[in-house]
């Protein structure tokens, strides 16, 4: 075994007697369950890479098996592997393809119990500042502005109309880097956040690129704050840009319309930082 290797980094995970390359296998058959499941409020959820795998063992997520493409077991990062290592199981090439088809497939990934789902509840005692994603779709850049709320101290994030099945799709895992787990993130519809922020006394902040009130205010606003970003091509729907109490814009020089909205989310976090340093 080479240094570093995955019985160095635990004793409790014991080699495959064989590699697997019937998709028929159990354990194989596990994960493609896994894989069509479009409920809701999963049971087992799928994750890929190490240092997801490793983020999420920290966050307190229990990882259920460790599955391993048979030309990657003699290298695994220790750091993936908890202190109570699931069971092993490694994984033709053949088998993988088969697996995910169509999809992108990582030679590494485990199967983990999905952890309660966050609530609305969850959000009033938190400290830090909401972020409302209205029609935000794609995955990557919900994954990218979760990175950047978790660096800035956000509370949690709400999304509305994401198109997600459930808050812990393949590919958002994936986008977070694994930090999907370490705060609130949940859907509502647009109602229910509503009522919600009403009895919070929440104000609502919409980023506009039409707002007339430049970014440099948002740091004076004192309080919490659920900070409104919608999808670039559309912005927010009308039914939230009504309810802001303030309206703000990131400045820019003259020929470019918009910004990537989890670079916007990124800038307008970090500038809502600045009231508390």
């Amino acid at each position: 075994m080479t240094s570093g290797s995955i019985l160095e980094a635990a004793p409790a995970p014991t080699l495959p007697a064989a590699i697997i390359d019937d998709p028929r296998h159990p354990a194989v058959r596990r994960v493609a369950d896994v894989l069509r499941s479009r409920a809701a409020r999963p049971r087992t959820i799928l994750i890929d890479d190490e240092e997801n795998m490793a983020q999420a063992a920290r966050a307190g997520v229990e990882l259920i098996a460790l599955y391993v493409s048979a030309s990657r077991l003699e290298d695994i990062s220790p750091a993936c592997i908890p202190a109570s290592a699931p069971e092993l199981h490694a994984l033709s090439r053949e088998v993988l393809r088969g697996l995910f088809t169509g999809e992108k497939h990582s030679r590494v990934f485990a199967l983990a119990r999905a952890p309660r789902p966050a609530s609305l509840r969850d959000l009033i005692t938190a400290g830090g500042d909401l972020l409302v994603l209205d029609g935000v779709r794609i995955p990557g850049n919900i994954g990218a502005i979760l990175r950047s709320a978790r660096a800035f101290g956000a509370a949690g994030i709400v999304l509305l109309d994401s198109g997600l099945t459930s808050i812990y799709d393949r590919r958002l895992i994936r986008a977070s880097r694994g930090l999907l787990f370490t705060l609130p993130v949940l859907t509502a519809t647009r109602s229910e956040l509503t009522e919600f922020l009403q009895d919070e006394k929440i104000p609502l902040a919409a980023m506009s690129a039409d707002a007339d009130d430049s970014l440099d205010a948002i740091s004076q606003v004192p309080g919490r704050l659920a900070i409104l970003l919608g999808s670039e091509r559309t912005g927010p729907s009308d039914t939230l840009a009504k309810l802001a109490a303030c309206r703000y814009a990131v400045p820019m020089l003259p020929g470019v319309e918009s910004l990537n909205v989890s670079v916007a989310a990124g800038i307008v976090l970090h500038e809502r930082r600045r009231l508390t340093r």
